[in-house]
């Protein structure tokens, strides 16, 4: 849920005025009322486009433009509303952030794919444990998407 409201917050950031060369941006959180910066990620953003299957720019802005809009009429009604019910975004999201977190830490695919000692094994209950509570994936879907990322070939 953090991810999908960032990745909506970083289209939103991404054309504000006040958003400097270090593509921090500040705004006010409307279900806290606090002022929140965010560090605008562009290839976050466009991971996120890419994986939903967003190729041209024109396709990009237009999606950005509908999020916003959403996003604007559900914030009226719903200060609370944080876009769990568009599936496509949320398994965008989460791909790039399960692919991105894999990546970063060669040793974890290692450690997911040998879960012969006790500390691997515990790895892979705790992401198991987090795609399934937090993310929302049922138990073989969280176990499917992991193998599939620990065989993946990084050529493609």
């Amino acid at each position: 849920e953090k991810d999908v409201m960032n990745y909506v917050n970083m289209i939103i950031g991404i054309d504000a005025k006040n958003l400097g060369p270090d593509k921090l941006w500040t705004y006010q959180d409307p279900q806290t009322k606090k002022l929140v910066s965010i560090k605008i990620d562009e290839k976050f953003i466009n991971s996120v486009e890419d994986r939903i299957g967003l190729k041209s720019n024109e396709q990009k802005q237009s999606f950005r433009t509908t999020v916003t809009k959403i996003y604007g009429q559900k914030m009226i009604t719903d200060p609370n509303y944080n876009f769990m019910d568009n599936n496509t975004l949320v398994k965008a999201v989460t791909d790039v952030r399960l692919k991105s977190d894999i990546a970063g830490a060669g040793s974890l695919v290692g450690a997911l794919s040998n879960r012969t000692n006790e500390d691997n094994q515990k790895l892979y209950s705790r992401m198991i444990d987090t795609m399934t509570g937090k993310l929302g994936y049922c138990r073989t879907c969280a176990e499917k998407t992991i193998e599939y990322f620990c065989t993946q070939d990084d050529s493609n």
